[in-house]
Order: C-alpha cells, then structure tokens, then sequence
C-alpha cells in the first residue's frame, strides 16, 4: 500500500510542483525563488540526513521528510534549468519540450527506489 502511495505522489505531485514553479515566465524575481527554494529544501534534506543520522532509516517522519526536501530541492533544480532553457529561446516549441522533459524528470528519484527495492529483496 505504501508503495501505491508513494507512486501517486511521484507521478502526479511532482510534475504539478513542477508547472506550479513554472508557470510564471523567467525573470530574475523567478530565478531568486527558485534559488531560495533549492537552498531551502536541500539545507533541510540534509540537515535531517546527517544532523539526525542515528535516527536516519529508523524514524519514518525524520526520513520521509528529509526524502522529501531532497526531492523538493530536485524538483526545484528543474525547474531552474527549465526557465533557463526558455529564457534562451521564449518560442512555445522550447516551453512545451522543457515542460515535458521536466515533468518527467520529476519522476526520477521513484526509479531509483524502485531498483533499490529490487536489489534488497
């Protein structure tokens, strides 16, 4: 059940966190955001993974969380490069290629846990 939970989440929360952080068009207002919000999620990530490390792996809400500011600070990282991308190029063409591409990177990190649980049994 967890893992159906898990799915949803990363198949649909992410790629509609995705195109709520880029919705807006590039500006430098967008970009400071942007920043702010990876620095933020990543400092949180891994200040729960490693300020808490003795409970990392054994308490679910230390670890789920700090998953989740990891994943928060990845999700933030692509839409960084995707409103760098279309920055560069305003045409609809690169707004739809970089909306696709990112909302699918979105999805990454549940591969990675999916083989993970493959490999440990």
């Amino acid at each position: 059940m967890s893992l159906a939970v898990l799915f949803v989440i990363v198949f649909v929360g992410g790629p509609l966190a995705f195109r709520s952080l880029t919705r807006g068009g590039p500006s430098p207002k967008a970009f400071r955001r942007l920043a702010i919000l990876m620095a933020l999620c990543a400092a949180t990530g891994l200040t729960l993974r490693y300020g808490f490390a003795h409970l990392w792996g054994q308490n679910l809400l230390v670890t789920g969380t700090g998953v989740a500011f990891i994943w928060g600070g990845w999700i933030g990282v692509l839409a960084y490069g995707a409103q760098a991308l279309r920055l560069m190029d305003h045409g609809l063409g690169m707004r739809r290629w970089t909306a696709v591409a990112g909302a699918a990177g979105t999805t990454v990190p549940w591969f990675g846990l999916a083989s993970a649980s493959l490999l440990a049994g």
